[in-house]
């Protein structure tokens, strides 16, 4: 049953055609500036823990570990795989990976390979590179100091472990001391190949009810409950606008006040500077206030955004479920797409090459760091975004196509909707396609439904599940 929201457009207030012209071209020029950055991305941005290290790298080691445990023997195969990097820094770490399936020389192999390759190439170590060279030769020597050892910890983190557990004794001895890490990494795959057959098993039954759900549209019986009615003359544009602004500015202030809160109250503060993002995410929502002051009444701001409670909170949660199912083989077409292209532009780097600047907290912080990040990608995320960019912007997009066929408004607004919504994470451009594909089961959720409640359960049930995922791997 269709929504009966074609009601007469409210008198705004104000300038009407020059302001939402203005807001288009913000909107525009804010895609262009988020696309350049995606572009861009800087190394910078990449997800780094306290001691430097790649979570993804991280993970990929483990992995390599569990296979030396499954099949032994084998773990040097499933190394060379990740060792496709010429990155002095990735293969220093390296090396101590190398050290835990061969033994010292092998380390030490590698770590003359890196001190070799700077030489020729003319390249002065970084103050790093020169501490862990030295430290790891020291290692793998057998010969390293108590200091030394604590030094190639700070360096290395859980690789510099590695190094020094497998060298001990000159390597003799060397699996009963690593039976942990090794044990740690049977756990990670365990749960990976878990996830993946539960994922699996639901996507199954996401696929089954996307093609039920094609049936149904086929044969008339399945209609939207958003119905594309007055565009307000483009107050939703002018509100979309004003809060690309607004959240930019208050993530600005928020740093601002993290950086102020570490300086007063030191390590405690922070552990909970993700609070601040938090807070900001949620105060976004104030540019709600735009379409009321303009005059539009709020009562129908909040049908026209999606803020209601639909069909009953419990059964709209319920069809929340049920389509993050029906997101999966969507989302699975455009993660194929985002592997392919990784595959193509950084076979190097793999899968940090469009990876999340979160995954670093998820790495380096403690619980208290953990639980925010939880609050942060599993309930002011979905919230937030889904308001603004399948409430307000899917509403504006898809109203001002509403002289168009149908099926061809929901695919410019739902396209145009995602592919904004994909350019304003900070994974680069290689990821996009997995987020608009995302993206766009979320707006074929809200036309679905009417209310944003389902989308918002999708939105998120998947953030929490990558986020939960990540914990487990990231030990």
């Amino acid at each position: 049953m269709a929504n009966t929201l074609s009601m007469a457009a409210p008198r705004l207030r104000g300038p009407k055609r020059p302001l939402a012209i203005l807001s288009w071209l913000v909107i525009v020029a804010s895609i262009a500036v988020l696309m350049i950055q995606a572009a861009e991305r800087p190394e910078s941005a990449d997800p780094q823990p306290p001691d430097g290290a790649d979570p993804t790298l991280t993970i990929q080691a483990r992995m390599v570990l569990a296979q030396e445990a499954m099949a032994p023997g084998t773990g040097m195969t499933a190394f060379e795989e990740i060792d496709l990097s010429n990155n002095p820094d990735r293969r220093l770490r390296l090396a101590g990976l190398a050290a835990a399936i061969e033994g010292p020389e092998a380390g030490r192999k590698i770590v003359a390979e890196v001190q070799a390759g700077l030489s020729a190439s003319g390249i002065v170590p970084t103050e790093f590179q020169a501490s862990a060279i030295d430290g790891l030769d020291r290692v793998f020597a057998g010969t390293a100091s108590a200091a030394t050892l604590d030094a190639v910890r700070a360096d290395l983190g859980w690789f510099g472990q590695l190094a020094i557990l497998a060298s001990q004794d000159g390597g003799e001895g060397r699996q009963s001391r690593l039976a942990s890490q090794f044990g740690e990494a049977m756990t990670m795959m365990v749960t990976i190949v878990t996830g993946l057959f539960i994922f699996g098993g639901v996507g199954l039954l996401g696929f089954v009810l996307l093609i039920f759900g094609i049936v149904k549209l086929a044969q008339g019986q399945l209609k939207s409950r958003l119905s594309a009615g007055s565009t307000h003359d483009g107050v939703y544009a002018e509100t979309f606008a004003l809060w690309l602004i607004m959240f930019q500015i208050i993530l600005i202030f928020g740093g601002v006040a993290a950086y102020a809160l570490e300086d007063i109250a030191g390590d405690v503060a922070k552990e909970y500077t993700l609070a601040v993002t938090i807070v900001g995410f949620f105060l976004s929502l104030i540019v709600l206030a735009w379409p009321v002051a303009r005059g539009v009444p709020w009562k129908v701001v909040r049908s026209d955004i999606g803020w209601t409670s639909g069909q009953g909170v419990c059964k709209e949660f319920g069809c929340g479920l049920l389509g993050y199912a029906g997101a999966i083989p969507i989302a699975a077409i455009g993660m194929l797409i985002s592997l392919l292209l990784i595959l193509f532009a950084a076979p190097n780097e793999g899968a940090a090459a469009a990876s999340h600047p979160i995954v670093g907290e998820l790495a380096g912080g403690g619980w208290a760091v953990r639980i925010q990040v939880l609050l942060l990608a599993s309930v002011a995320a979905p919230i937030v975004e889904e308001t603004m960019f399948r409430g307000v912007l899917y509403r504006q997009l898809r109203m001002a196509a509403g002289r168009w066929a149908p099926w061809l408004s929901v695919v410019v607004a739902a396209g145009a909707t995602s592919l904004v919504f994909a350019l304003i994470h900070p994974q680069g451009l290689l990821a996009v396609p997995a987020l608009m594909s995302l993206a766009i089961a979320f707006s074929l959720a809200r036309e679905w439904r009417g209310s944003l409640i389902a989308p918002m359960v999708m939105h998120g049930v998947s953030n929490g599940a990558v986020m939960a995922l990540l914990m487990v791997l990231a030990g």
